[in-house]
Order: structure tokens, then C-alpha cells, then sequence
């Protein structure tokens, strides 16, 4: 399953972040696959990471090597292209979806 990691640290400890996110996430744990890693989003600061993971265990490895840094929002997704995507947009036509409201779609959707 994919996973957006949404991780917030302490900006006094931005060098030692860095380089355990480099560490780790070129070289993550057995049955985990980082699939595109983002830093700094928005100005903000932090790491957005999409991995994916075939098990709770595989996932909680990767972020038991970040407990003492960063915090982490995990966030299940899927990618919204081809069939999958459709069946999603037709299952929630106009129903409200969390965080995003209403799905509006064109009539392609709609049979």
C-alpha cells in the first residue's frame, strides 16, 4: 500500500534532520520502497515522502529510525489514475468526501 509521510521537525536540528532523512530513505528497511521524497514544501519546512509498504511492520521499521526527530503523519492513498480512479469518482459523485467536498465530474463519469 502507498503511504504520504508528512514529517514535521524541530528547525534547531535541520542538519541532523537531513541527514538522517538522506540515511534512511535511500536505504530504507527490507519491503519498503520510497517512491518520491520531498523536502521543505511550501516553505514550511519538513518532508512529504511517498513509500510504499506491504505491512504495518515493514512501515513502522522506517519511522522507529526518525522517533527521536521527526513527527509523522501517515496518510494511506492511492493513485487516481486508469479504473481505479474512476470506480473512486463514481462511488463518491457528489457525495461529500473528507477534505475535499463534493466530487464534481463531467458526464463521462456517469453512465
Amino acid at each position: 500500500m502507498l503511504f504520504a509521510l508528512l514529517g514535521k521537525y524541530d528547525p534547531t536540528a535541520i542538519p541532523l534532520n537531513f541527514q538522517r532523512e538522506k540515511e534512511v530513505m535511500e536505504d530504507p528497511p527490507p519491503g519498503v520502497e520510497v517512491i518520491a521524497r520531498y523536502a521543505r514544501v511550501g516553505g514550511r519546512g519538513g518532508f512529504i515522502h511517498i513509500v510504499e509498504a506491504k505491512s504495518a511492520e515493514q512501515l513502522g521499521a522506517l519511522l522507529l529510525k526518525f522517533v527521536d526527530l521527526v513527527e509523522y503523519e501517515i496518510i494511506p492513498i492511492i493513485e487516481l489514475r486508469g479504473a481505479i480512479g474512476e470506480e473512486l469518482v463514481e462511488e463518491h459523485f457528489i457525495e461529500h468526501i473528507p477534505m475535499h467536498g463534493s466530487l464534481k465530474t463531467d458526464s463521462k463519469y456517469r453512465e
